[in-house]
């Protein structure tokens, strides 16, 4: 649960669900509720990738996923510009977007 759910007011004000499934996407990890809601609320943004677990433009990427304040927070569409999804397969990750966005046209 991203944290403009557990308080909005701190956190962005209205609940975003693509901001929130951003939110989600950088979590990764599932820890205990208790656990997640206290560092949502209280302590500082998620660390969800050590340093040596991952490479620095994936921790970037995880980083901007990871912002409590929803506003802050990348859209998905910047996120396909980040240097750890732009260095990916261009054409491929084009026809992804594309894909998704026709699969969700047709959903509406």
């Amino acid at each position: 649960m991203s944290p403009e759910r557990f308080d909005p007011e701190s956190h962005g004000g209205d609940y975003d669900p693509y901001a929130a499934d951003v939110w989600s996407l950088g979590l990764g990890a599932r820890p205990d509720w208790a656990t997640l809601m206290v560092a949502i609320c209280f302590g500082e943004a998620a660390q969800a990738v050590t340093e040596r677990a991952a490479s620095g433009e994936f921790r970037g990427f995880i980083e901007c996923c990871l912002q409590k304040e929803s506003g802050k927070r990348w859209s998905v569409a910047e996120l396909l510009g980040h240097p750890f999804v732009a260095g990916a397969d261009g054409a491929e990750s084009e026809r992804a977007l594309q894909d998704l966005l026709r699969e969700d046209s047709h959903e509406s």
